[in-house]
């Protein structure tokens, strides 16, 4: 473990040399990889940029600069912005500039302003990398960001993989080269190298709790231990350590026990859930929660919550964490990417041929003679029928409380709601689902089934062909639900 620099010192104002010394010793980066550098204008990732640039003789980074404006302080958001496009330029550097409106994200998804601001910053950082080849992102976090971390978690109830803090290094290829150092060093560094930064007048409002933590708690407990930081920072890198020793078990448990059914969506099935030890249980939980939320700070109540869930007789439970769902469906949980509100929008589709959009999906309709032996198409997205019993226009619309439908093959008509219940539908997904009516009786529930009444028969003359697919993110991302729920029952 190399020792933190938390204090000034001699050794401390040679900071490039010790975070060369990091940057091999840990294996943060290798010479020529494409680093993007997160750079708010702060003294931190000031500090960051500047470091990794006097690096790049003795470990030629490819180096690029990212910025982001949260749209949160006016003037001054757009002046850390012209000075961090300034700093680029004068390096020599690409810079890629982003923006978002942080204020009507955390009300339309009603969110904390700090944790609506995070998704846009980080979302846009990783759209940048990934659209510009940069294999690594560089963040400017420090050892005082891991303390206060310590504390805000602590605050919050949580165990020990979240008082164990940010990791220097992750397997997505984030970079914390300065989460050693702290702050007083590299504020004298600047000082020393004669360098400019911009200073963030929000970081002096009492009105968030980490400010408070930074402003208020920490001088106080420095009366009972000067060294406080340096406890905190080595109690953490002990927790690290830790677990780092029981990764491979729960890299094992997880192989085991949890299936990624679709992008953002999990699934973790109870039976080998409930053989594994308690502590690989909850190992396994917020792995799981973290692959979405990644690093929203979870605490051990919201993690036994989700225990509760699982060990519960009753499926259909959910619980809101965040950005995340987790619902309880027969004996797995799934844990996913919270989805829109479903859609109340009906629609008709009016005529055949021709394509229609409606509820954020897209229809293809076409006609011709049944000349072809088969019942039905291979495609799920794609449904025959006979075209002489449906009658135009079509309706589009979503599940309503006593639905009721008879599936091709079956003797009559059921509830709606028990034939996706048989075909393992989870409740969570059942609303967003596009059912097609002709005359006001279900004949299509979209990529599960079609209704007897409209197969195709030996006696079918005309084939009415139905092809539905997505006209947007959102039900590009229903669809592939549907999609793997109806795979794991075929």
């Amino acid at each position: 473990m190399i020792p933190p620099l938390l204090a000034i010192s001699p050794a401390a104002r040679d900071l490039p040399r010790w975070v060369a010394r990091r940057l091999r010793q840990e294996n943060l980066c290798a010479p020529e990889d494409r680093v993007l550098v997160a750079v708010s204008g702060g003294p931190d990732s000031v500090a960051l940029l500047h470091l990794l640039h006097r690096l790049r003789p003795e470990m030629p980074l490819n180096l690029g600069v990212a910025h982001f404006d949260h749209g949160l302080r006016g003037r001054e958001s757009r002046e850390e912005a012209e000075f961090v496009a300034a700093l680029a330029q004068k390096l020599s550097l690409p810079c890629h500039l982003g923006q978002g409106d942080t204020r009507d994200l955390a009300g339309r998804e009603k969110l904390s302003l700090q944790m609506a601001a995070r998704r846009l910053r980080l979302n846009f950082l990783k759209d940048a990398c990934r659209s510009h080849g940069y294999q690594k992102l560089a963040l400017g976090h420090t050892a005082d960001d891991q303390v206060e971390l310590f504390f805000l978690r602590l605050l919050r109830g949580a165990g020990p993989e979240g008082l164990a803090g940010m990791p220097p290094a992750t397997p997505e290829g984030l970079l914390r080269p300065l989460l050693a150092v702290g702050k007083e060093v590299i504020l004298a560094w600047l000082e020393q190298e004669s360098l400019s930064y911009c200073r963030d007048s929000s970081n002096l409002k009492r009105d968030y709790l980490r400010n408070r933590v930074r402003l208020d708690l920490l001088p106080h407990l420095r009366e009972y231990n000067p060294r406080i930081k340096e406890a905190v920072w080595r109690a953490q890198a002990l927790l690290q350590e830790e677990g780092r020793l029981v990764a491979p078990e729960a890299a094992r448990a997880w192989a085991e026990v949890v299936e990624t059914a679709a992008p953002d969506f999990y699934r973790l099935h109870l039976a080998g859930f409930f053989q594994l030890p308690g502590t690989l249980r909850k190992l396994v939980v917020r792995r799981a929660l973290h692959q979405v939320l990644e690093d929203y700070p979870l605490s051990a109540v919201q993690v036994d919550a989700v225990l509760d869930l699982a060990r519960g007789g009753k499926s259909g439970g959910q619980i809101p964490l965040g950005t995340c769902i987790v619902a309880r469906a027969g004996r797995e949980l799934h844990i996913l990417r919270r989805l829109p509100p479903p859609s109340r929008e009906s629609g008709l589709l009016p005529s055949c041929p021709g394509r229609f959009e409606t509820g954020g999906w897209s229809w293809r309709l076409d006609s011709g003679p049944c000349i072809s032996k088969a019942s039905r198409p291979r495609e799920a997205q794609i449904a025959w029928m006979d075209l002489d019993r449906v009658h135009f226009p079509l309706e589009v619309r979503y599940f309503q409380p006593g639905d009721r439908f008879r599936p091709a093959g079956a003797a009559g008509s059921r509830k709606l709601q028990d034939f996706l219940v048989d075909r393992k539908i989870p409740r969570w997904l059942r609303p967003y689902i596009p059912l097609v009516l002709s005359r006001g009786e279900i004949i299509w529930v979209a990529g599960l089934s079609l209704a007897e009444e409209v197969k195709l028969t030996a006696g079918s003359r005309n084939l009415l062909e139905l092809e539905i697919s997505s006209a947007g993110v959102g039900t590009g991302r229903i669809w592939e639900m549907l999609q793997a729920c109806r795979k794991s029952i075929t």
